[in-house]
């Protein structure tokens, strides 16, 4: 039983070491890809440390030619798989809100009260924002559209309706702060 022991972890060594010459090797090109493929640092970083993790799991098969087009595939399946777990995690915040504003539609009057706020918000961010931007979150935000459809409304690349709500949501950001800060 202790040998057993022994040999698995003899085994963990030395896949642990395998990926690590791989990361060595190739762990420029890994990143660019991730980073290629998200946007977000610190889910990229996670990514990275994800696929490190599901190699030390899963080697790389021994009868691999070309490792980049192997770590390719694996790097574009595992943002595949990210997407859609993102979906799914969204699709049922969607139920669950769903869920609530049925409670709402209960109490009138506190939903009234959110219609107006929510108004007035938006009407905030028409004039505090260039055209561009204010379209973008109010699709995205008030319209509940994603960003494929935000972009095919404006006739831009979803690339540009990203930065315009990033953008946006900062300087509304900066703009409330700053108010909050001179009421005091």
């Amino acid at each position: 039983m202790a040998e057993a022991n022994i040999h698995q972890k003899s085994d963990a060594l030395s896949s642990v070491d395998r990926v690590g010459e791989v990361f060595d090797e190739y762990g420029d090109f890994i990143r660019s890809i991730i980073r290629f493929h998200i946007r977000n640092e610190a889910e990229a970083e996670d990514l990275f440390q994800d696929l490190f993790l599901s190699l030390i799991v899963k080697p790389i098969p021994e009868e691999v030619q070309n490792v980049k087009g192997f770590l390719y595939k694996i790097i574009y399946d595992t943002v595949k798989d990210s997407y859609r777990r993102i979906d799914r995690y969204q699709a049922r915040i969607r139920k669950y809100s769903k869920r609530n504003l049925h409670i709402v539609k209960n109490h009138p009057e506190s939903s009234l009260i959110d219609v107006e706020e929510t108004k007035k918000m938006f009407d905030l961010i028409k004039r505090h924002l260039p055209t561009q931007e204010a379209l973008a979150v109010t699709l995205r935000y008030r319209d509940d559209c994603d960003t494929g459809e935000v972009a095919e409304i404006m006739g831009v690349k979803p690339r540009s309706v990203s930065s315009y709500v990033s953008t946006g949501l900062k300087k509304i950001g900066h703009a409330f702060g700053k108010k909050a800060r001179e009421q005091l």
